[in-house]
Protein backbone atom coordinates (compact mmCIF):
# COMPACT_ATOMS: atom_id res chain seq x y z
CA UNK A 1 0.00 0.00 0.00
CA UNK A 2 1.49 3.42 -1.17
CA UNK A 3 2.17 6.48 1.43
CA UNK A 4 -0.25 9.18 1.61
CA UNK A 5 0.78 12.27 -0.36
CA UNK A 6 1.25 14.97 2.02
CA UNK A 7 -1.56 17.84 1.52
CA UNK A 8 -1.04 21.59 1.14
CA UNK A 9 -1.48 22.32 4.64
CA UNK A 10 1.71 20.20 5.75
CA UNK A 11 3.56 21.53 2.83
CA UNK A 12 3.02 24.55 4.19
CA UNK A 13 4.00 24.14 7.55
CA UNK A 14 7.25 22.62 6.19
CA UNK A 15 7.81 25.57 3.91
CA UNK A 16 7.17 28.03 6.92
CA UNK A 17 9.28 26.24 9.28
CA UNK A 18 12.19 26.38 6.80
CA UNK A 19 11.60 29.87 6.44
CA UNK A 20 12.13 30.26 10.48
CA UNK A 21 14.78 28.73 10.85
CA UNK A 22 16.82 30.49 7.81
CA UNK A 23 15.32 33.71 9.75
CA UNK A 24 16.65 32.52 12.68
CA UNK A 25 20.13 31.22 11.65
CA UNK A 26 20.48 34.92 9.75
CA UNK A 27 19.72 36.74 12.54
CA UNK A 28 22.36 34.45 14.89
CA UNK A 29 24.65 34.94 11.99
CA UNK A 30 24.91 38.56 12.32
CA UNK A 31 24.77 38.81 15.81
CA UNK A 32 27.80 37.15 15.92
CA UNK A 33 29.03 39.23 12.98
CA UNK A 34 27.90 42.13 14.88
CA UNK A 35 29.52 41.00 18.19
CA UNK A 36 32.26 40.25 16.22
CA UNK A 37 32.78 43.17 14.44
CA UNK A 38 32.31 45.49 18.05
CA UNK A 39 34.97 43.14 19.75
CA UNK A 40 37.14 43.75 17.33
CA UNK A 41 36.48 48.06 16.67
CA UNK A 42 36.75 47.71 20.99
CA UNK A 43 40.25 45.32 20.20
CA UNK A 44 41.47 48.07 17.50
CA UNK A 45 40.37 51.42 19.54
CA UNK A 46 42.32 49.27 23.07
CA UNK A 47 45.12 49.14 20.68
CA UNK A 48 45.00 52.62 19.55
CA UNK A 49 44.57 53.90 23.32
CA UNK A 50 47.61 51.68 24.19
CA UNK A 51 49.84 53.49 21.09
CA UNK A 52 48.67 57.08 22.43
CA UNK A 53 48.90 56.42 25.76
CA UNK A 54 52.83 54.80 25.33
CA UNK A 55 53.28 57.73 23.03
CA UNK A 56 52.58 60.43 25.88
CA UNK A 57 54.50 58.40 28.17
CA UNK A 58 57.53 58.13 25.75
CA UNK A 59 57.11 62.46 25.43
CA UNK A 60 57.57 62.13 28.81
CA UNK A 61 60.57 60.01 29.85
CA UNK A 62 62.17 62.02 26.23
CA UNK A 63 61.79 65.03 28.79
CA UNK A 64 62.87 63.49 31.95
CA UNK A 65 66.17 62.12 30.39
CA UNK A 66 66.74 65.97 29.49
CA UNK A 67 66.41 66.96 32.80
CA UNK A 68 68.67 64.45 34.39
CA UNK A 69 71.16 64.63 31.67
CA UNK A 70 71.28 68.60 32.71
CA UNK A 71 71.53 67.51 36.52
CA UNK A 72 74.18 65.76 36.13
CA UNK A 73 76.19 67.69 33.25
CA UNK A 74 75.13 71.14 33.35
CA UNK A 75 76.03 74.20 31.58
CA UNK A 76 75.94 76.77 34.15
CA UNK A 77 77.30 79.96 31.29
CA UNK A 78 73.60 79.29 29.51
CA UNK A 79 70.18 80.13 31.35
CA UNK A 80 68.26 78.67 28.38
CA UNK A 81 70.70 75.44 27.27
CA UNK A 82 68.38 73.12 29.04
CA UNK A 83 65.39 74.69 27.78
CA UNK A 84 66.56 74.95 24.55
CA UNK A 85 67.22 70.84 24.77
CA UNK A 86 63.16 70.05 26.25
CA UNK A 87 62.16 72.33 23.14
CA UNK A 88 64.33 69.77 21.06
CA UNK A 89 62.16 66.89 22.28
CA UNK A 90 58.86 68.56 22.86
CA UNK A 91 57.62 66.52 19.79
CA UNK A 92 58.24 62.67 18.42
CA UNK A 93 56.52 59.84 16.83
CA UNK A 94 56.49 56.26 18.55
CA UNK A 95 54.85 53.40 16.65
CA UNK A 96 51.52 54.50 15.04
CA UNK A 97 51.57 57.32 17.31
CA UNK A 98 52.78 61.20 18.05
CA UNK A 99 53.13 62.77 21.28
CA UNK A 100 53.59 66.98 21.69
CA UNK A 101 54.98 68.68 24.71
CA UNK A 102 53.00 72.48 25.06
CA UNK A 103 52.51 75.07 27.77
CA UNK A 104 50.73 77.86 27.12
CA UNK A 105 51.51 80.67 28.56
CA UNK A 106 51.21 84.96 28.06
CA UNK A 107 48.69 84.00 24.57
CA UNK A 108 50.95 81.86 23.14
CA UNK A 109 51.62 78.15 23.33
CA UNK A 110 55.48 76.91 23.66
CA UNK A 111 56.87 74.00 23.17
CA UNK A 112 58.20 71.95 26.41
CA UNK A 113 57.27 71.47 29.95
CA UNK A 114 56.05 74.53 31.79
CA UNK A 115 59.31 75.78 34.71
CA UNK A 116 57.03 75.54 38.07
CA UNK A 117 59.86 78.40 38.59
CA UNK A 118 58.21 80.36 36.86
CA UNK A 119 55.74 81.29 39.40
CA UNK A 120 56.11 82.13 42.85
CA UNK A 121 55.42 79.25 45.74
CA UNK A 122 52.90 80.26 48.19
CA UNK A 123 54.67 78.22 50.34
CA UNK A 124 57.67 80.47 50.47
CA UNK A 125 56.15 83.27 53.16
CA UNK A 126 58.24 86.22 52.27
CA UNK A 127 57.29 86.07 48.63
CA UNK A 128 53.21 85.54 49.20
CA UNK A 129 52.45 88.54 49.84
CA UNK A 130 53.79 90.12 46.73
CA UNK A 131 51.98 87.44 44.77
CA UNK A 132 48.68 87.92 46.16
CA UNK A 133 48.70 91.54 45.57
CA UNK A 134 49.46 90.73 41.68
CA UNK A 135 45.92 89.46 41.72
CA UNK A 136 43.16 92.21 41.07
CA UNK A 137 40.16 90.44 41.99
CA UNK A 138 41.82 88.64 45.72
CA UNK A 139 39.67 89.63 48.71
CA UNK A 140 41.72 91.41 51.50
CA UNK A 141 40.83 87.91 53.95
CA UNK A 142 42.01 85.34 51.44
CA UNK A 143 46.03 86.20 52.28
CA UNK A 144 45.56 85.85 55.97
CA UNK A 145 43.19 82.44 55.33
CA UNK A 146 46.26 81.09 53.47
CA UNK A 147 48.76 81.73 56.36
CA UNK A 148 46.44 80.34 58.71
CA UNK A 149 46.08 77.36 56.57
CA UNK A 150 49.77 76.51 56.27
CA UNK A 151 50.93 78.05 60.04
CA UNK A 152 51.69 75.35 62.59
CA UNK A 153 49.16 76.44 65.16
CA UNK A 154 45.28 77.52 65.27
CA UNK A 155 45.25 80.73 66.26
CA UNK A 156 43.44 82.90 63.55
CA UNK A 157 44.82 85.53 62.07
CA UNK A 158 42.57 88.99 61.92
CA UNK A 159 40.55 88.08 58.97
CA UNK A 160 41.64 84.24 58.65
CA UNK A 161 40.17 80.74 59.43
CA UNK A 162 41.87 77.88 61.24
CA UNK A 163 40.77 74.56 62.55
CA UNK A 164 37.33 75.61 64.03
CA UNK A 165 35.61 77.27 61.16
CA UNK A 166 36.62 73.87 58.96
CA UNK A 167 35.34 71.71 61.52
CA UNK A 168 32.33 73.15 61.53
CA UNK A 169 31.13 72.93 57.60
CA UNK A 170 28.70 70.75 56.52
CA UNK A 171 31.57 68.24 55.09
CA UNK A 172 34.11 69.14 58.26
CA UNK A 173 37.99 68.47 57.34
CA UNK A 174 41.28 69.57 58.78
CA UNK A 175 43.50 72.34 57.76
CA UNK A 176 46.90 71.20 56.31
CA UNK A 177 49.02 73.36 59.30
CA UNK A 178 51.85 72.65 57.13
CA UNK A 179 53.44 73.18 53.24
CA UNK A 180 50.72 72.67 50.58
CA UNK A 181 51.77 69.79 48.73
CA UNK A 182 49.91 70.66 45.08
CA UNK A 183 48.32 73.75 44.15
CA UNK A 184 44.73 72.31 43.66
CA UNK A 185 45.08 72.30 47.66
CA UNK A 186 44.15 75.96 47.65
CA UNK A 187 40.44 75.50 46.97
CA UNK A 188 40.08 74.26 50.22
CA UNK A 189 41.27 77.43 52.11
CA UNK A 190 37.98 79.60 53.12
CA UNK A 191 37.04 82.15 50.98
CA UNK A 192 39.15 80.76 47.71
CA UNK A 193 36.63 79.37 44.48
CA UNK A 194 37.79 77.17 41.85
CA UNK A 195 36.77 79.64 39.30
CA UNK A 196 39.68 82.51 40.80
CA UNK A 197 42.19 79.06 41.17
CA UNK A 198 41.65 77.76 37.49
CA UNK A 199 40.31 80.82 35.60
CA UNK A 200 39.52 78.86 32.21
CA UNK A 201 42.19 76.45 33.06
CA UNK A 202 39.95 73.99 34.28
CA UNK A 203 42.26 70.77 34.10
CA UNK A 204 44.96 72.77 35.13
CA UNK A 205 47.18 70.90 32.56
CA UNK A 206 48.82 74.76 31.58
CA UNK A 207 47.38 73.76 27.68
CA UNK A 208 44.50 75.77 25.75
CA UNK A 209 41.97 73.60 25.31
CA UNK A 210 39.61 73.63 22.77
CA UNK A 211 36.62 73.69 25.49
CA UNK A 212 38.55 76.15 26.98
CA UNK A 213 38.49 78.63 24.23
CA UNK A 214 34.91 78.41 22.64
CA UNK A 215 33.04 81.14 24.80
CA UNK A 216 29.73 79.59 26.45
CA UNK A 217 29.49 76.69 23.95
CA UNK A 218 31.01 74.29 26.74
CA UNK A 219 32.17 74.21 30.42
CA UNK A 220 34.36 75.87 31.82
CA UNK A 221 32.68 79.38 30.90
CA UNK A 222 35.60 81.15 28.75
CA UNK A 223 36.31 83.69 25.94
CA UNK A 224 37.00 82.67 22.80
CA UNK A 225 40.01 84.82 22.19
CA UNK A 226 43.00 82.51 21.74
CA UNK A 227 44.35 82.97 25.04
CA UNK A 228 44.17 80.78 28.20
CA UNK A 229 43.44 83.08 31.82
CA UNK A 230 45.14 79.98 33.53
CA UNK A 231 43.67 81.90 36.92
CA UNK A 232 45.59 82.44 40.43
CA UNK A 233 47.32 78.94 39.33
CA UNK A 234 49.35 80.60 36.55
CA UNK A 235 51.12 82.62 38.73
CA UNK A 236 51.57 80.19 41.50
CA UNK A 237 52.26 77.20 42.64
CA UNK A 238 53.61 74.85 45.53
CA UNK A 239 56.20 72.20 43.65
CA UNK A 240 59.67 74.90 43.04
CA UNK A 241 62.12 74.00 45.41
CA UNK A 242 65.28 75.55 46.44
CA UNK A 243 69.16 74.49 46.71
CA UNK A 244 68.61 71.36 44.35
CA UNK A 245 70.83 71.07 41.12
CA UNK A 246 74.29 72.38 41.06
CA UNK A 247 76.31 74.50 38.59
CA UNK A 248 78.97 71.50 38.69
CA UNK A 249 76.73 68.80 38.42
CA UNK A 250 78.17 67.33 41.63
CA UNK A 251 76.19 66.49 45.16
CA UNK A 252 75.64 69.83 47.17
CA UNK A 253 77.71 70.41 49.48
CA UNK A 254 75.76 70.23 53.18
CA UNK A 255 78.04 73.14 55.18
CA UNK A 256 78.18 71.83 58.57
CA UNK A 257 79.85 68.28 57.18
CA UNK A 258 81.62 69.48 54.62
CA UNK A 259 85.77 69.75 54.42
CA UNK A 260 87.19 72.97 53.74
CA UNK A 261 89.28 71.53 51.27
CA UNK A 262 86.40 70.27 49.21
CA UNK A 263 85.12 73.70 49.51
CA UNK A 264 88.06 75.49 48.01
CA UNK A 265 87.92 73.22 45.37
CA UNK A 266 84.61 73.18 44.64
CA UNK A 267 84.84 77.11 44.63
CA UNK A 268 88.03 78.27 43.85
CA UNK A 269 88.15 80.62 47.19
CA UNK A 270 90.89 80.40 49.89
CA UNK A 271 91.51 78.98 53.14
CA UNK A 272 90.06 82.25 54.90
CA UNK A 273 86.89 82.32 53.14
CA UNK A 274 86.75 78.58 53.51
CA UNK A 275 86.89 78.60 57.32
CA UNK A 276 84.25 81.42 57.53
CA UNK A 277 81.79 79.24 55.20
CA UNK A 278 82.26 76.86 57.62
CA UNK A 279 81.68 79.32 60.60
CA UNK A 280 78.47 80.69 58.85
CA UNK A 281 76.77 77.05 58.29
CA UNK A 282 77.40 76.14 62.03
CA UNK A 283 74.48 78.98 62.33
CA UNK A 284 71.05 77.75 61.39
CA UNK A 285 69.49 81.01 61.76
CA UNK A 286 71.78 82.59 58.84
CA UNK A 287 70.69 82.89 55.39
CA UNK A 288 73.81 82.25 52.26
CA UNK A 289 71.50 84.80 50.62
CA UNK A 290 72.52 87.51 52.64
CA UNK A 291 75.93 87.32 50.63
CA UNK A 292 74.70 89.27 47.94
CA UNK A 293 74.90 92.61 50.69
CA UNK A 294 76.74 91.97 53.23
CA UNK A 295 80.81 90.50 54.00
CA UNK A 296 81.48 86.87 54.71
CA UNK A 297 83.17 88.33 57.61
CA UNK A 298 80.13 89.85 58.83
CA UNK A 299 77.67 87.39 58.39
CA UNK A 300 80.13 84.67 59.79
CA UNK A 301 81.23 86.31 63.26
CA UNK A 302 78.01 88.15 63.41
CA UNK A 303 80.21 91.85 63.14
CA UNK A 304 82.20 91.09 65.97
CA UNK A 305 85.12 90.68 63.76
CA UNK A 306 86.80 92.89 60.93
CA UNK A 307 88.49 91.31 57.96
CA UNK A 308 90.37 92.25 55.07
CA UNK A 309 89.13 92.77 51.58
CA UNK A 310 90.93 89.34 50.91
CA UNK A 311 88.40 87.71 53.12
CA UNK A 312 85.46 88.90 51.96
CA UNK A 313 83.96 86.69 48.85
CA UNK A 314 84.01 88.38 45.02
CA UNK A 315 80.28 88.99 43.16
CA UNK A 316 81.25 85.53 41.08
CA UNK A 317 82.34 83.39 44.22
CA UNK A 318 79.07 84.18 46.15
CA UNK A 319 77.40 82.65 43.00
CA UNK A 320 79.22 79.79 42.97
CA UNK A 321 78.40 79.26 47.17
CA UNK A 322 74.81 79.80 45.97
CA UNK A 323 74.98 76.93 43.35
CA UNK A 324 77.11 74.71 45.15
CA UNK A 325 76.24 75.19 49.08
CA UNK A 326 73.49 74.85 51.44
CA UNK A 327 72.86 75.84 55.31
CA UNK A 328 70.24 73.35 55.06
CA UNK A 329 70.34 69.64 55.36
CA UNK A 330 69.80 67.96 52.09
CA UNK A 331 66.86 66.15 52.87
CA UNK A 332 64.95 69.45 53.81
CA UNK A 333 62.97 70.70 51.29
CA UNK A 334 62.99 74.31 51.11
CA UNK A 335 60.57 76.04 48.95
CA UNK A 336 62.05 77.41 45.42
CA UNK A 337 62.20 81.40 44.18
CA UNK A 338 60.92 82.66 40.72
CA UNK A 339 63.80 82.15 37.78
CA UNK A 340 64.40 85.23 36.67
CA UNK A 341 65.30 84.25 33.12
CA UNK A 342 61.32 82.42 32.90
CA UNK A 343 59.12 84.71 34.74
CA UNK A 344 57.08 86.54 32.38
CA UNK A 345 57.58 89.81 31.81
CA UNK A 346 54.39 91.26 33.16
CA UNK A 347 54.24 88.95 36.72
CA UNK A 348 57.99 90.57 37.27
CA UNK A 349 56.72 94.11 37.13
CA UNK A 350 53.86 92.89 39.53
CA UNK A 351 56.38 90.98 41.43
CA UNK A 352 58.72 94.48 42.20
CA UNK A 353 55.43 97.42 42.16
CA UNK A 354 57.76 100.45 43.87
CA UNK A 355 61.12 99.15 41.40
CA UNK A 356 59.46 98.62 37.92
CA UNK A 357 62.40 100.22 36.15
CA UNK A 358 64.73 97.58 38.12
CA UNK A 359 61.73 95.62 37.00
CA UNK A 360 62.48 96.92 33.18
CA UNK A 361 65.94 96.76 33.39
CA UNK A 362 66.19 93.16 34.38
CA UNK A 363 63.59 92.25 31.38
CA UNK A 364 65.84 94.55 28.96
CA UNK A 365 69.29 92.77 30.41
CA UNK A 366 67.66 89.12 30.05
CA UNK A 367 66.55 89.82 26.43
CA UNK A 368 69.73 91.16 25.32
CA UNK A 369 71.54 88.39 26.58
CA UNK A 370 71.70 84.91 24.50
CA UNK A 371 72.87 82.99 27.38
CA UNK A 372 70.28 85.13 29.65
CA UNK A 373 71.08 85.97 33.77
CA UNK A 374 73.38 83.05 34.34
CA UNK A 375 74.18 84.58 38.32
CA UNK A 376 72.23 86.83 40.34
CA UNK A 377 75.81 88.76 40.98
CA UNK A 378 74.81 90.63 37.73
CA UNK A 379 71.99 92.65 38.72
CA UNK A 380 74.67 94.51 41.06
CA UNK A 381 75.71 96.27 37.44
CA UNK A 382 72.55 97.69 36.89
CA UNK A 383 72.35 101.21 37.52
CA UNK A 384 69.94 101.86 40.00
CA UNK A 385 70.67 98.49 42.15
CA UNK A 386 71.02 99.48 45.85
CA UNK A 387 71.77 97.03 48.33
CA UNK A 388 67.88 97.27 49.48
CA UNK A 389 67.00 96.31 46.26
CA UNK A 390 69.37 93.24 46.09
CA UNK A 391 68.34 92.08 49.32
CA UNK A 392 64.72 92.19 48.27
CA UNK A 393 65.41 90.31 44.85
CA UNK A 394 67.86 87.56 46.26
CA UNK A 395 64.89 86.53 48.11
CA UNK A 396 62.22 86.58 45.39
CA UNK A 397 64.42 85.18 42.63
CA UNK A 398 66.91 82.86 41.04
CA UNK A 399 68.84 81.57 38.05
CA UNK A 400 68.41 78.12 38.45
CA UNK A 401 64.83 75.45 38.29
CA UNK A 402 64.59 72.27 39.64
CA UNK A 403 60.71 71.64 39.07
CA UNK A 404 58.88 70.93 35.45
CA UNK A 405 55.44 70.38 34.71
CA UNK A 406 55.28 68.17 31.39
CA UNK A 407 52.36 68.19 29.88
CA UNK A 408 52.66 65.40 27.54
CA UNK A 409 49.70 64.48 24.85
CA UNK A 410 50.01 61.16 22.98
CA UNK A 411 47.76 60.50 19.31
CA UNK A 412 46.69 57.70 17.42
CA UNK A 413 47.34 58.27 13.45
CA UNK A 414 44.33 56.04 12.73
CA UNK A 415 41.48 57.61 14.73
CA UNK A 416 43.22 60.48 16.56
CA UNK A 417 42.42 59.18 20.08
CA UNK A 418 44.06 61.32 22.58
CA UNK A 419 46.05 60.53 26.20
CA UNK A 420 46.97 63.24 28.14
CA UNK A 421 49.42 62.99 30.96
CA UNK A 422 50.48 66.00 33.15
CA UNK A 423 53.94 64.68 35.33
CA UNK A 424 55.57 67.27 37.90
CA UNK A 425 59.16 65.93 37.83
CA UNK A 426 61.78 67.31 40.44
CA UNK A 427 65.57 67.46 38.91
CA UNK A 428 66.92 68.12 42.37
CA UNK A 429 68.72 64.84 42.74
CA UNK A 430 69.68 62.03 40.60
CA UNK A 431 67.86 60.02 39.48
CA UNK A 432 65.20 63.00 38.69
CA UNK A 433 61.84 62.24 40.67
CA UNK A 434 57.88 62.18 39.45
CA UNK A 435 56.16 63.77 42.50
CA UNK A 436 53.07 64.22 40.60
CA UNK A 437 51.36 62.21 38.17
CA UNK A 438 47.81 62.69 36.37
CA UNK A 439 46.49 60.93 33.40
CA UNK A 440 42.97 62.18 31.31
Amino acid sequence: MSNPRPNRHQRGSVVVIALWSIAIAALVTSAIQLTAFRQSVYGRESLERVQARWAARAGVEDSIAVLADHTYDPIPDDAFAMILDLENVAHGEVNGATYEILHHSDGKDFRGPMDEHSKVNINLARNRILALNSFRDMSIDIPDSISDWIDEDDDPSILGAERDYYLSLPSPYEPRNGLMHNIAELELVAGIWPEYLRGEDFNLNNRLDPEENDGSQSLPDDEPDNRLDGGWASRLTTYSLDYGATASGLPRLYLRISDTEELIERLGITQQQADLLKQLGGDQSKDLLQLYTNSLINLATGGEESGSMQQDLSPEQVDAVLDEVSITPPYERIPGRTNINTVSAEFLRDLLPDNEDIADEIIYMRNSRPQGITGLSELQDLPEMTDDIMEKLAGLLTTTSNVYSITSRGRSKATGIEIEMIVVVDRSTLPARIIEYREQ
